[in-house]
């Protein structure tokens, strides 16, 4: 995660650097700790320390970096800390170890004992729950850093309109499209999907009456796919880190767009990116965030997490996404064997982070009504949102609830749940949803009561916890005891 320095545009030999104090002393960047301890009577304010940052110039030596997090800690601005993590992410482990102890001092908090990487993400945190703003400089500033991971990045990122914006954006470890997106990736049937195991997790949409399965087996490696089905154009896109699916509508604003990953990251949640314009958007909200299409919100579909046999026994004329030379015969005559530079089993990608419990990038604070990564059904409606535990709704099966003044039911699938409008006289008698004594019917599209009554589905989401709650931290939960 932190050998980044091999991927700087011109990596030149490491010289000793010093920094003219305006007073006419000197800060020896080798030795930070004279720097920190000079630092804590610097007589200088925050526009000199902001020119002495601009005069460095984009950056693109180790060394640079070094000295950009010794000038930010010319002075205790807290406003200034996104400059110094920022350069600490792309330089070696003494200039992040150097950096630690700055914020630690400027923040006056301490991280938690533990690898320096660890420590990072401690002041990725406090920037994310702080708000510090380092002007508008900063942005600019920030897009020529992160060119030299992948010149992609410096107009997404100038692209941002605000410095506090760019300050939450991360580098997610990859590069623009460094997560392969699927594009109008093949079908087959259920009859040939014969390497698919019952209880494994899937996305399932129905749109204009024709189904489709997206094997979380194959999302969780590519994460997005784009597709068309029932004659629609839609991106179903997954965010590993945060464990939320959403599909959407891919037309917005009057065009198709493709979607692919962007590199970037906000609140440990996937940051994706057009193809048509650059626009950068927020996977969970659908939301642009940057770009020619800001402030345009995607559409959403409804989509359900279930298994594979429940998808199946409810959509038997489904097929199923799968990838291009996924599976091969094994020479030897024994089973199946994956292809395509990943291990396509059930429960692969990402079972270390999953196992771990702990996130890998700053997010925001949440309440503990969850553990961070608890699972929960999500709803939005009117303004007001509701998060669902999801271990509660499957043990429970059904949930009535109120959310933004709208009646609705909660009715639990195979690992998910689909949400429905509600009216008086459904009821759960024994476990089973009823309406008039007659058990009313979920299906993709409306909940069917006895009386040929059709209450509309409403889409819903599921995510991990501290993703949903870092966008809507207004929300409602449940249960809450």
């Amino acid at each position: 995660m932190w050998n980044v320095a091999a991927h700087m545009k011109r990596y030149l030999a490491i010289v000793t650097v010093f920094l003219a104090a305006c007073s006419g002393g000197v800060v020896d960047t080798s030795d930070s700790t004279a720097a920190v301890a000079h630092s804590t009577t610097s007589s200088f304010g925050r526009a000199e320390v902001e020119a002495l940052i601009a005069d460095i110039g984009p950056i693109d030596t180790l060394d640079q970096t070094r000295q950009v997090v010794e000038i930010v800690g010319l002075i205790n601005e807290p406003d200034l800390i996104p400059y110094a993590h920022d350069a600490a992410r792309l330089a070696d482990t003494e200039t992040l170890t150097n950096a630690v102890r700055i914020l630690a001092r400027i923040t006056g908090e301490s991280p938690p004992p533990g690898n320096v990487g660890s420590q990072w993400l401690f002041f990725g945190d406090w920037i994310m729950n702080n708000t510090p703003d380092p002007g508008p400089a900063y942005v600019e500033w920030k897009a020529a850093l992160f060119a030299n991971i992948d010149p992609a990045f410096e107009p997404l990122i100038s692209s941002v309109g605000d410095a506090v914006t760019a300050s939450r954006l991360q580098w997610g470890g990859v590069r623009r499209g460094g997560i392969p997106e699927l594009n109008d990736a093949e079908t087959i049937s259920i009859a040939e999907a014969d390497y698919m195991v019952d209880d494994e997790v899937v996305f399932g949409a129905v749109v204009d009456g024709k189904a489709r399965a997206y094997p979380v087996r194959i999302l969780g490696h590519h994460e997005l796919a784009n597709d068309s089905l029932g004659g629609r154009d839609v991106s179903i896109v997954y965010c590993t880190l945060c464990r939320t699916p959403v599909f959407y509508s891919a037309e917005v604003a009057g065009m198709i767009l493709d979607f692919q990953t962007s590199g970037l990251l906000m609140n440990s949640n996937k940051v994706m990116v057009d193809v048509q314009t650059d626009t950068l958007w927020n996977q969970l909200t659908g939301e642009a965030i940057a770009g020619p299409l800001a402030g345009e919100v995607l559409t959403k579909l409804p989509m359900t997490v279930t298994t594979w046999a429940d998808w199946i026994a409810q959509h038997p004329d489904t097929d199923v996404q799968t990838v291009p030379a996924l599976l091969e015969d094994d020479p030897a005559g024994g089973d199946l064997v994956p292809t395509g530079g990943f291990s396509y089993a059930p429960g692969d990608a990402y079972a270390s982070y999953y196992a771990a419990g702990e996130l890998w990038f700053p997010s925001f604070d949440v309440p503990d009504y969850f553990a961070q990564q608890d699972e929960v059904v999500t709803l939005d409606v009117n303004g007001k949102q509701l998060a669902v535990g999801l271990e509660a709704l499957l043990d429970r099966g059904h949930l009535m609830a109120v959310v933004g003044d709208q009646n609705v039911v909660f009715v639990a699938s195979a690992n998910g749940a689909r949400v429905y409008e509600a009216i008086d006289g459904l009821e759960v008698i024994g476990g089973e949803l009823m309406f008039a004594g007659s058990p009313a019917d979920p299906t993709e599209d409306s909940l069917v009561l006895s009386d040929g009554t059709e209450l509309p589905r409403i889409v819903s989401g599921q995510s991990f916890w501290f993703a949903w709650y870092g966008n809507f931290p207004e929300t409602d939960w449940w249960p809450q005891s």
